[in-house]
């Protein structure tokens, strides 16, 4: 296999599974362009008559070698991708790929099983913790996983670079003709919006909805359209809600965090040091600590009687009840972390509360992206280096993060805050693992985009930040108390605090074998990560 280095340094193999990939250039390459993807399949009569069918029949147009599609809106809830696999296994279909977003715990063993039977011979997406395990393994070779953010899986459909024959989607509702949504049905398989299930209603050959409950009522509102769907098929249950949950959504419990409140407090600061809370601004944070920024930026809307234009992201009851406040002029919601009550209602019944595509959220081959209207954004990561590279993948080896759709956040938004602890440790086991490194295990994001950093006791700003808002940060930085060093500094701080757990442990040696490739959101190759040595 063929390797070269790329523009910031990384060793990536010129052709990955079969097909010629090039090598990150830039984060905004100006010579990016790509053909766009014409419709595939062909017209058909049709004339109003139920699309119920069975998962049988469906599976007779799936040919060896075929590739299908499948979201990951469930996440750890989901039970129909299992459901496929073992079908195409009884059907005897073999060398099948997966266009996937991500693959979670709950895709073991059955998975990797059904690659060392031959039902399945290729995944892409994110591979969560055990199923990263099987990655780092070697267990999926010769197929090289290829890792992506979301708005890069909807490019790939956009420019014709993946050819799905079956484009398989969980949905709670949905009506014989194939209107669907996540918002009705049983309260139990509620999944909220099905923006990461679009491009694959668009562009793949066929599209087939695994429903819950069939309506023979033309359903309304639709997330998915009759217009693009071939088939429906009623299954006992097309996802647990209960799975779906992205860690604690409790602000009690985020802020008996000490760590989580020193930081929310640090970004806060940063924020409002940059001047970036301003009447009509729009918005990103996450989980975690990015609860608490959140709570406390609706304490400064309320105090200074402005509201925010748009906020866009995982929604949570929070985002609901700044919206319902007017505090948030529209929420923007693109994938759900919290199936509760509250916030399904509103994204029913409130007019400003709107559901976005994968698609409008950061796909590169549209015209425009909701992200490049973002103002500032709160990211996360497990290490960051001296370049601003941020890895959320490998934790010194081990896979157990992923990309979503922080890349293009982080590219799209004028200011962009990424937080994460000086070091972490276990004095116990006299281990300690600095978070500011030389260089990172894996790049998942190129530093250009990264402007700030923030720790628990400092905060580093990226001298190439083209940034708006820096230079307010710089001026009204001692007025919050933020201490800011400079990168190489914030390393040496970095691995003193490690120093105080233990020792920091070497990474693992590698072999030459890829068993991973990292792009960015244009396709081009950011990383490679190797196998290790057994």
């Amino acid at each position: 296999m063929e390797f070269v280095h790329n523009a910031i340094g990384r060793r990536v193999p010129t052709e990955v599974n079969g097909r010629k990939k090039k090598p990150f250039k830039e984060a905004f390459d100006p010579e990016y362009s790509e053909p766009l993807a014409g419709r595939p399949g062909s017209a058909r009569m049709h004339s109003g008559k139920s699309k119920v069918t069975t998962l049988d029949n469906v599976m007779e147009l799936i040919e060896d070698g075929d590739t299908i599609s499948y979201p990951h809106y469930y996440r750890l809830g989901d039970v129909c991708l299992k459901m496929i696999v073992d079908k195409l296994r009884e059907k005897g279909k073999k060398d099948i790929h997966i266009l996937g977003n991500a693959f979670f715990d709950n895709c073991v063993p059955w998975l990797p099983q059904a690659f060392k039977d031959g039902t399945i011979s290729g995944i892409s997406g994110s591979c969560y913790r055990s199923m990263g395990n099987h990655v780092m393994a070697g267990d999926f070779l010769p197929w090289v996983i290829n890792r992506y953010g979301h708005g890069n899986r909807v490019r790939r459909f956009h420019t014709g670079e993946e050819k799905v024959k079956v484009a398989f989607g969980p949905v709670p509702i949905a009506d014989k003709w194939g209107n669907a949504n996540g918002l009705m049905g049983n309260p139990d398989s509620w999944v909220g919006p099905l923006g990461l299930f679009l491009a694959d209603s668009l562009w793949a050959e066929n599209v087939c909805l695994l429903t819950g409950e069939i309506s023979n009522h033309y359903l309304f509102p639709r997330s998915i359209s009759m217009v693009d769907v071939d088939f429906v098929i009623k299954v006992d249950n097309p996802g647990n809600s209960s799975g779906i949950g992205s860690g604690t959504l409790n602000i009690d419990k985020i802020r008996a965090n000490r760590f989580n409140s020193i930081i929310a407090k640090q970004v806060l600061d940063v924020m409002q040091a940059a001047e970036t809370i301003f009447n009509g601004f729009n918005f990103q944070v996450g989980s975690g600590a990015g609860l608490i920024v959140l709570d406390e930026i609706k304490k400064i809307l309320q105090q200074k009687k402005i509201k925010a234009g748009f906020a866009i992201g995982g929604c949570t009851s929070l985002h609901v009840e700044m919206l319902q406040e007017g505090l948030i002029e529209n929420l923007l919601h693109g994938q759900c972390f919290e199936t509760s009550e509250k916030v399904i209602k509103s994204m029913l019944y409130d007019h400003n509360h709107y559901e976005v595509s994968t698609g409008e959220y950061e796909d590169m081959a549209n015209k425009e992206n909701t992200v490049n209207m973002l103002d500032v954004s709160v990211l996360t990561a497990l290490e960051i280096d001296t370049k601003f590279n941020v890895n959320s993948i490998c934790a010194n080896g081990r896979i157990i993060g992923g990309i979503g759709g922080a890349q293009g956040v982080a590219a799209g938004s004028d200011l962009t805050i990424m937080f994460l602890p000086l070091a972490t440790g276990k004095k116990e086991k006299n281990l300690g693992f600095p978070k500011i490194v030389e260089d990172v295990y894996t790049v998942s994001v190129p530093g250009e985009v990264i402007d700030v950093v923030v720790t628990e006791d400092y905060i580093s700003i990226n001298p190439e930040s083209k940034s708006s808002h820096i230079d307010a940060l710089i001026s009204n930085a001692e007025k919050f108390d933020l201490k800011i060093v400079s990168i190489e500094e914030l390393h040496k701080l970095s691995d003193k605090k490690a120093a105080e757990y233990g020792e920091t442990p070497p990474r693992p040696e590698l072999t030459d074998i890829p068993v991973e490739v990292i792009e960015w959101r244009d396709g081009t190759l950011l990383d490679t990560i190797f196998k290790p040595v057994v």
